[in-house]
């Protein structure tokens, strides 16, 4: 079948400008944020674990090449004491300043006393005082070590040892220090170079591997959305980006075999909807034809029936009038009968006509006060009301609607009359009207305390010629009046019904679609 409607999908505005705010910070800057910062993390961590470890490296040769300066000081010291060539004990601290190993060397004697000291004397030998037996090597600051040892003399014996004195040493070292110095900002340099290269490189490689793929099914998605259905990614890599392109690309492929499938379903529903349109419509002609052809043949009857009783009324009227002193007295009672029975059938036939205009032939709507309409309905019944002792009252809240007035006021004019001809009570009868909104409907009701409807006959006396069973012949009336009723309410989106109970009275209740009592544009027009 071929498709004859093409559906284009447009993204709503709000969508896009919702989608245009969360993306300020794309997929790209995201990568290339966390990328800088795990080279920078890893960088940084690997320069830091670096230059503790040369640190501590330094840090551990300066104690061990102090401890060994130390021992060879207190070997040769020894030696010298040995010997007993106190001048070369004296010359020895000055031979080791000299060779720019130590900034500060001293000798003491198993007493304590110095016998040789070089260099800042001054300036170190306070920070120098240590017991003659201690071992002591400590920083002081970061560019010198106090190195102090006893001298232990061996007497020939073996075994046999005595203390003979001991040394006081300030080493020197600040050029390891400086080198660390320069190497910790060698490690920086590296770092930071590192970082310039490895994060650009970095970031156009994640941009080629991860971004650009995913930009391609990005903007065949946008594509797919804005109707293009025969959009595909066409990525086949053999990573999750890959997966996620054939599962879009599958998705795409259902969604555009679906499409295909609604459209072929679309035109075939479109094709019965038109036949199912051409069918009603040919029936609603047909009904219109029919209905103002049940208008032709009910004025026609009118005519013809109202002729010919017209015709039987008016001889009965001229025999009467000519002959009624030589008639007898039952001839006269059956001709005032043709009279009656005359004026109700022209009667009936008058209502059953307006009742098939009521649809077919509209009146105007106008802006009506219904307070209005019932005041004046009580002039109407005034006679009746004073002669049946009934006390009508109105609800003074009634609302002004744009209604047909006539139908309006026909509608309130047979319940009300209803009220009061089915009125038993000789004394204390009572009608009320009431008013209410209820959601979007006008509700009206119509109450009275005079003879009940049983529930058997509550839905009944709605249909045209059904009176209540308990309606006996003096009262008047041709079943016609509250099927009136009935159709004019529906004419308004509305219904009626009745509630009667023993002790409660009867209440005819009856709505109006506020909708429908609205002004129409023309009809205010009209109206101004």
């Amino acid at each position: 079948m071929e498709v004859r409607m093409s559906v284009k999908l447009r993204p709503d505005a709000r969508t896009k400008k919702k989608r245009s705010r969360h993306t300020h910070v794309g997929l790209q800057v995201k990568s290339a944020i966390i990328l800088t910062c795990v080279v920078v993390g890893v960088v940084s961590v690997s320069a830091w674990s670096y230059y503790r470890t040369i640190y501590q490296m330094m840090y551990h040769n300066n104690r061990q090449n102090a401890l060994l300066l130390g021992e060879a000081l207190t070997w040769a010291a020894d030696a010298a004491q040995q010997k007993e060539r106190e001048e070369a004990v004296r010359n020895l601290a000055g031979d080791w300043i000299k060779s720019g190993s130590a900034v500060y060397v001293a000798i003491v004697d198993k007493g304590g006393r110095v016998i040789s000291a070089q260099g800042g004397v001054k300036r170190w030998a306070p920070y120098t005082q240590a017991p003659l037996t201690a071992h002591v090597l400590r920083y002081h600051g970061p560019n010198h070590i106090i190195v102090a040892q006893p001298i232990i003399v061996r007497n020939g014996v073996e075994g046999d040892y005595r203390l003979s004195g001991g040394i006081r040493m300030v080493l020197d070292v600040s050029s390891p220090t400086r080198a660390m110095l320069r190497a910790k900002w060698g490690i920086v340099i590296t770092a930071g170079l590192i970082i310039l290269f490895v994060v650009p490189f970095g970031y156009l490689l994640v941009s080629r591997v991860m971004i650009r793929p995913i930009r391609q099914l990005v903007a065949v998605t946008h594509r797919l959305a804005e109707g293009d259905f025969e959009a595909r990614s066409g990525l086949r890599t053999n990573d999750e980006t890959g997966e996620l392109a054939c599962a879009f690309d599958d998705m795409a492929e259902e969604i555009s075999s679906m499409r295909n499938e609604l459209l072929v379903h679309q035109c075939e529903l479109e094709d019965q909807v038109a036949e199912r349109t051409e069918e009603l419509q040919q029936t609603n002609d047909r009904l219109c034809e029919e209905m103002k052809d049940k208008e032709d043949l009910l004025r026609a009857v009118t005519h013809d029936l109202n002729a010919p009783m017209r015709n039987i009324a008016g001889m009965a009227t001229m025999i009467m009038m000519k002959w009624r002193d030589q008639l007898p007295e039952d001839v006269i009672a059956r001709l005032q009968r043709i009279q009656s029975n005359v004026d109700q059938q022209s009667s009936l036939i008058t209502d059953l006509l307006e009742l098939s205009y009521i649809r077919s032939r509209p009146e105007r709507h106008t802006k009506e006060d219904i307070g209005e309409i019932l005041r004046a309905l009580t002039e109407t019944f005034e006679y009746e009301i004073h002669k049946r002792n009934i006390e009508l009252e109105i609800d003074e809240a009634m609302p002004t609607l744009w209604v047909e007035k006539n139908r309006i006021r026909q509608v309130f004019q047979n319940l009300i009359d209803n009220a009061i001809k089915y009125m038993h009570r000789t004394t204390g009868g009572r009608v009320v009207v009431n008013y209410r909104p209820n959601g979007l409907m006008h509700e009206f009701s119509v109450w009275d305390n005079g003879m009940i409807i049983p529930v058997d006959q509550q839905e009944s006396i709605f249909t045209v010629f059904r009176r209540g069973k308990g309606a006996s012949e003096s009262i008047e009336g041709k079943g016609v009046g509250l099927t009136v009723v009935r159709t004019i309410v529906s004419n308004y989106g509305g219904r009626v019904w009745v509630q009667s109970e023993e002790g409660e009275g009867t209440t005819f209740n009856f709505t109006l679609a506020m909708q429908c009592t609205e002004p129409q544009p023309e009809e205010v027009i009209s109206g101004a």
